[in-house]
């Protein structure tokens, strides 16, 4: 072989090692923190898609968790404290740990199925990430369907002593009428008694609401 070819293949073979490695870097870039992206807090879903886009192109779902846990694993699997400690890490600020929990269990149910099954691991994550899209949108309307009734039932409790201020304010004083007088105490009476049936009647009405969230959270958790 001549030296000349020879050089030729050396520098094939180079460019070819450097281009693979230059192609890693910026897939793992995706993952790295920047100026406009920190370090921590970017979000669940945020790093559901890093994790998916990394492992689409050609990446392993270990090395993309190494890469956002910054550290390397002493086996090349993902557990459910691994991946615990990532999404807690990088949830955001209105995202509580008992989410990241679940995402942690869902995502390492995902590749667990992808070994065994031979199901592709992106798509698997897809999945999973979707998922969690639609439980943030679920919880999210149920928290605005819950918004009016909770305002309403605060409004409903301070009424009546706002009505007592201000007609002590104007000189009527109610007080006295309420608490110095057989008429009085009757009114209080009644007034207390549908002032309670209000609550309790505003309280059945949101109760649904507030179980189906109740239990939505803890079906994730079982799975």
């Amino acid at each position: 072989m001549s030296p000349l070819a020879a050089g030729m293949m050396i520098g094939v073979m180079i460019w070819m090692i450097c281009g693979g490695s230059a192609d890693r870097t910026e897939r793992l870039s995706g993952l790295r923190p920047s100026p406009a992206r920190p370090s921590s807090r970017i979000g669940i879903v945020a790093v559901l898609s890093s994790i998916t886009s990394f492992v689409r192109n050609g990446g392993t779902v270990v090395e993309a968790f190494e890469e956002l846990a910054e550290r390397s694993y002493p086996s090349p699997t993902i557990t459910v404290d691994r991946a615990m400690e990532v999404f807690d890490a990088k949830r955001g600020d209105d995202e509580t740990a008992d989410r990241a929990w679940r995402v942690a269990v869902n995502v390492t149910m995902a590749c667990q199925v992808s070994e065994l099954l031979g199901c592709e691991t992106a798509r698997c994550l897809s999945a999973v990430s979707a998922a969690y899209r639609r439980e943030c949108l679920m919880e999210a309307s149920r928290s605005q369907a819950l918004a009016m009734p909770e305002s309403t039932m605060k409004l409903l409790a301070a009424l009546p002593v706002v009505t007592v201020v201000l007609g002590e304010i104007m000189g009527a004083d109610p007080l006295a009428f309420l608490f110095g007088s057989l008429y009085g105490w009757l009114c209080l009476l009644g007034g207390l008694t549908c002032y309670g049936i209000g609550l309790l009647w505003i309280d059945a009405l949101t109760k649904p609401l507030r179980s189906d969230a109740e239990t939505g959270r803890g079906r994730a958790g079982r799975a």
